[in-house]
């Protein structure tokens, strides 16, 4: 074999696997959705019903917000303990208390997806108890960064 033909299946070899690749770039896997238009897409809301999820939304957001300041707060307190004496009574008591604002945040988010299913019609109500099923994965936050 010469240098030439050597050089040429080189060349056809590079093309073709540069053609692959791009084909699988342009057909992989799609970027992933935020949950809010993943929610919109699997149950098809109308301009209607997005309107008001956005409502529901700012107020979940707002409701998240107030709680997390909160447990900021505790978890500040409770760590300004480690410069001191120890005093456990105290120290349980603070993780007490986060351990309920934790509760406080499964509330909230129960209560703004039981929000979301009476904003559902009734025909969009099966592709709800369907999304159930998806709702932690889709709100971890590994999945989300």
């Amino acid at each position: 074999m010469n240098k030439s033909r050597f050089l040429s299946i080189i060349i056809i070899g590079l093309l073709i696997s540069n053609g692959i690749l791009l084909f699988m770039f342009f057909n992989g896997p799609k970027i992933n959705k935020d949950p809010k238009s993943i929610i919109i897409d699997k149950l098809h809301f109308d301009e209607e019903q997005i309107k008001q999820y956005d409502i529901y939304i700012q107020q979940h957001r707002k409701a998240i917000n107030e709680n997390e300041t909160a447990i900021k707060k505790i978890r500040n307190n409770l760590f300004t303990h480690l410069k001191y004496k120890q005093e456990t009574a105290k120290i349980d008591s603070l993780i007490g208390f986060i351990a309920k604002q934790q509760g406080v945040v499964e509330r909230i988010n129960y209560n703004h997806f039981r929000e979301i299913k009476n904003l559902c019609k009734p025909s969009q109500k099966k592709d709800f108890n369907e999304l159930t099923n998806e709702i932690v994965s889709l709100f971890s936050s590994k999945e989300r960064k």
